[in-house]
C-alpha cells in the first residue's frame, strides 16, 4: 500500500496510510448513540424511527410528539456523503435528504445526558453528542481514517498505530511520536 503522506524528522520517516479496517463509530463504539432511518434496513429500524418522531410506522402519519432527545439528521450526498444535525449542514434541494435519520442516545450517552436535571440541558447535551458523533461518522463514511508507521534511518519499522479519525489527528500523533 502506498503512503498517503510522509513526514521526515531527525532521521525518522513516518508514513501515513488510509485505515481500511476502521470501526464504524456509531455501530461499534459506546457513547456515540445510534441512528435509525426509514429506508428498507429492517422493520425494527423503521419502527424506532417512527416512534422517535411520533409517526405511525404503517401509515407514516403523525400520531404523537417526537421524543425530546431525538436529533433529526440530514444527509447530503453528491460526490461524498455528509450527515449533519437537521438544518446545519449542506442544504441542497436535490442532494439533501432532510430528516434522513434520527439520532438517539445509546445507554452510555444516556447516562451522561441524564446527569443534567432539566430537559432543556439534557436536550442541549444530546444535540452536542449527536453533532460530535456525526463528525466521526462522516470521517468514517468518507474514508478519512488513518494509521501510521515510523521507520528509523535503516528502514526498520519501530512504531505504528491505526484508527485516527481525521488527517489532523493522525498528523498530531505522528509529530508527537517523532518529537519523542
Amino acid at each position: 500500500m502506498e503512503a498517503y503522506e510522509t513526514i521526515e524528522k531527525e532521521g525518522f520517516v513516518a508514513k501515513i496510510f488510509p485505515d481500511e479496517c476502521a470501526e464504524n463509530p456509531i455501530e461499534e463504539w459506546d457513547g456515540n448513540g445510534r441512528f435509525y432511518h426509514w429506508k428498507d434496513y429492517g422493520k425494527e429500524q423503521l419502527q424506532k424511527y417512527c416512534e422517535l418522531l411520533g409517526f405511525d410506522s404503517d401509515s407514516r402519519l403523525q400520531i404523537g410528539k417526537s421524543h425530546y432527545l431525538d436529533v433529526e439528521i440530514d444527509k447530503y450526498e453528491h460526490s461524498s456523503v455528509s450527515y449533519s444535525v437537521k438544518g446545519e449542514g449542506y442544504q441542497c434541494r436535490w442532494d439533501t435528504s432532510n430528516t434522513w435519520a434520527v439520532w438517539f442516545p445509546d445507554e452510555s450517552a444516556m447516562q451522561d445526558i441524564m446527569s443534567f436535571k432539566t430537559k432543556n440541558c439534557q436536550r442541549k447535551l444530546g444535540v452536542e453528542i449527536a453533532r460530535d458523533s456525526w463528525e466521526l461518522f462522516n470521517q468514517w463514511a468518507n474514508g478519512d481514517v488513518y494509521g501510521f508507521q515510523i521507520e528509523d534511518e535503516n528502514g526498520n519499522n519501530i512504531d505504528g498505530c491505526w484508527g485516527f479519525y481525521g488527517m489532523e489527528s493522525v498528523k498530531e500523533e505522528v509529530n508527537s511520536q517523532l518529537d519523542y
